[in-house]
């Protein structure tokens, strides 16, 4: 079997390549950890909001339910009596 080739392969080497240049250099990598530090304390920001919003939200929307639940058994309630009021 010969080597797969074409435009994907070469892509993959010359970003592969440019990689290695780039990390080649200590300064290069010290830039790059720090980077990487930032971002990692930022992606556990937005996962810590994401999940306190998500738990109002699924409050918000539980009290909303039980609302809207007991908005329709009063109004099954009303609708009931008219309609044993017209059947007499």
């Amino acid at each position: 079997m010969g080597k797969k080739g074409g435009l994907g392969t070469l892509l993959t080497g010359i970003a592969l390549g440019a990689a290695a240049l780039f990390f080649s250099k200590e300064e290069n990598r010290k830039k790059t950890v720090e980077v990487a530090k930032k971002v990692q304390v930022k992606a556990k920001k937005v996962v810590r909001v994401a999940k306190t919003e998500g738990k109002r939200l699924a409050k918000t929307a539980k009290r909303e339910g039980l609302k809207a639940a007991k908005a329709a058994k009063s109004e099954a309630k009303v609708v009931s009596k008219k309609v044993k009021k017209a059947a007499r």
